[in-house]
């Protein structure tokens, strides 16, 4: 009787299991029981012609479509035994070559052809100088139900794990307090901005400063427009709201780069191999690598038409609505709640961004995309997107619901926080508690990952950077700036033409430490929440790189400035916007103590420029006084 209980309460177990597993509600579960059941019964069928018709070819090539490659294991027989295996290891490397490849470039046909290919190859020894004659037995067959076996345990397994306690919120060491005044950026950091600047303000066709390395994973041209849209974004927004120049200026050349042909022309490939449809254009299907990432840049940076260029020609136009309008659709179509990046390839970090797009385009147009969606985002964000112990997962495959192992390190667990801030505070700061605490109790040397995803080059730089843009979002003082003290020591600095640069350092990651170094807790979250800055005078044209502006504020009636020598003319050009026509502003200079607005608005002087200069530019109520206007 024990034993009868014993065996009885096995059964239920394994029972509750596959309930639970058929009923977890989550979509790549049953995508992977689909392709699981489907294997299964490929390899049940395949196993069971190959008994009932025995034919060495035959056998051969049942192996090969049970697993890749495993159809030269059927001639591992004889002296011929060891370039049979060899066939075998050579064939599973190319696959693995091949999911990599799918995954890098969203080709989904290469895995398929490479298989199918080794299938076709083991069917006919005699071109590989296998010897017909020579088998290896039955034991090859055993392959198909082993593994199935192996796929079914490694897929019920999960559902028997008991998800862990929520963390609480974290509270984060020397919290930094949300400043009440505008700050002034540092010269340093100024220096630092110069480089972003240099890159961005030069003619739109040109890519001068950028590197070139593949345009289809994370070191493509696009990634660093888009990133350097946003340092450039935040650094006018923290520092100098009251200036449109220039970054202004800066946000519509970048977004004319990002319609340069060159930057989206990937799509027609990926489109071709990896959604089997022929067509260019990247906006109007799942492509948040594109999409979204544009719409958060068009947000921030207050553009709100993108324009695709083809050799020097306009070819398409999409309005920041239009592309909110066309997100919000396919994120309501998705079976995931999430979007793909690659075509059939779910990342997480991606829907951060494009979402965090959406809510910015929300509260530039005022619409309320982001409010219909975002219940069942997070939501799907939890189920789709973590594991079941709550940290993200780099990818997922959107066909069939499986997430490999992926390298990275810490950043991919506290990047994505920069930007779930912006969405939900709360979570964020739950994640960032699980950061903090691996942090405190690990080796940094080992969690960060040792490559510059910028451009793969040998370096902590992009690690260290995005994990102090997150750390000064979400508050933490200390962690922020042990990033920084470590990039400094790993990735020295150096200047060039009033520019800092760190060499070994891909652009994106300068991008990423501008975001860190000008930032401020909640920064972002209050960016994309639209947060208003005040009406009033606005600097809207300053000869740059001649002349960089440190701080400007407006209080309505008037702005302070601080400006920066750039090189060049000591007596650089500014103008300012937003002023009452035809009304009189003191200046703070002797020799032209008043400036006299135009009929719309619009004053310009040229100031003496040899080294910081502090400007009060105010209402002047006197009009008995001499003016100025240039």
């Amino acid at each position: 009787m024990p034993v009868i209980a014993r065996g009885n309460a096995i059964l239920a177990r394994i029972n509750s299991i596959i309930q639970s597993s058929l009923h977890i509600g989550s979509e790549h579960r049953r995508r992977q029981l689909v392709w699981v059941g489907a294997y299964v019964a490929l390899s049940t069928t395949a196993t069971a012609f190959a008994l009932a018709l025995p034919s060495a070819a035959w056998d051969a090539a049942t192996l090969g479509l049970v697993f890749p490659g495993g159809g030269f294991l059927h001639w591992a027989a004889g002296d011929q035994a060891l370039l049979a295996t060899a066939l075998f290891v050579a064939a599973l490397l190319t696959f693995a070559f091949s999911l990599a490849l799918w995954l890098a470039t969203g080709n989904a046909l290469v895995p398929v052809a490479t298989w199918g290919t080794a299938a076709w190859l083991s069917a006919e020894p005699a071109m590989l100088g296998l010897d017909g004659a020579q088998v290896a037995g039955p034991w090859p067959l055993a392959i198909g139900p082993a593994v199935s076996a192996l796929l079914m345990i490694a897929w019920l397994l999960p559902a028997g794990k008991c998800p862990q306690p929520a963390l609480r919120p974290a509270v984060p060491i020397g919290v930094m307090p949300r400043p009440v005044e505008v700050s002034e950026i540092s010269l340093e950091d100024l220096k630092r901005i110069r480089l972003l600047l240099d890159r961005a303000l030069q003619p739109a066709e040109s890519f001068d400063g950028f590197e070139r390395r593949d345009q289809f994973q994370t070191a493509a041209m696009r990634y660093q427009v888009n990133f350097v849209g946003y340092a450039l974004a935040m650094a006018g927004r923290n520092h100098a709201p009251a200036a449109d120049a220039p970054f202004s200026q800066a946000q519509e050349l970048l977004l004319a780069k990002l319609g340069d042909r060159r930057l989206w022309r990937y799509w027609q490939l990926e489109n071709a191999w990896g959604n089997l449809r022929l067509g260019a254009d990247p906006v109007t299907q799942q492509n948040i690598m594109y999409t979204g990432f544009g719409a958060l840049q068009m947000a921030l940076g207050g553009t709100d038409d993108l324009v695709l260029h083809d050799r020097g020609e306009e070819w398409r136009r999409y309005r920041l609505d239009q592309i909110a309008a066309l997100l919000e659709a396919q994120y309501r179509g998705s079976p995931y709640g999430l979007l793909s990046c690659e075509p059939h390839w779910i990342y997480p970090l991606c829907n951060l961004i494009t979402m965090a797009g959406i809510k910015a385009a929300d509260a530039r147009l005022g619409t309320m995309r982001w409010d219909g969606l975002a219940d069942a985002f997070l939501t799907s964000l939890e189920r789709e997107g973590m594991t079941q112990g709550g940290d993200f997962i780099a990818f997922r495959s959107a066909l069939t619901g499986f997430s490999p192992l992926a390298p990275g390190g810490i950043v991919m667990q506290a990047f994505p926080c920069l930007f779930l801030n912006a969405l939900s505070p709360e979570r964020a700061q739950a994640h960032w508690y699980r950061v903090r605490r691996r942090l405190d109790t690990g080796s940094w040397k080992r969690l960060f990952w040792p490559i510059d995803t910028g451009n793969y080059g040998f370096s902590r730089a992009s690690s260290y950077a995005a994990t102090a843009a997150a750390a000064v979002e979400m508050g933490d003082r200390a962690v922020a700036e042990e990033c920084l003290r470590r990039l400094d020591a790993e990735c020295r600095s150096h200047e060039i033409d009033g520019a800092i640069h760190r060499s070994r350092a891909s652009l994106w990651a300068h991008a990423l430490e501008i975001m860190a170094r000008i930032g401020r807790r909640d920064g972002l979250r209050d960016a994309v929440a639209g947060i208003p800055a005040a009406n009033g005078p606005r600097l809207t044209r300053l000869s740059c790189p001649k002349a960089l502006v440190t701080r400007a504020v407006s209080d309505g009636a008037g702005i302070d400035l601080v400006l920066q020598p750039g090189g060049g003319a000591p007596r650089p050009a500014i103008e300012l916007g937003g002023l009452r026509p035809g009304a009189h502003y003191s200046t703070g200079f002797s020799r032209w103590p008043l400036l006299k607005a135009d009929h719309e608005g619009r004053g310009v002087l040229r100031v003496p420029l040899a080294a910081r200069t502090s400007l009060s530019i105010q209402l002047f109520r006197s009009e008995e006084c001499r003016w100025f206007a240039a």
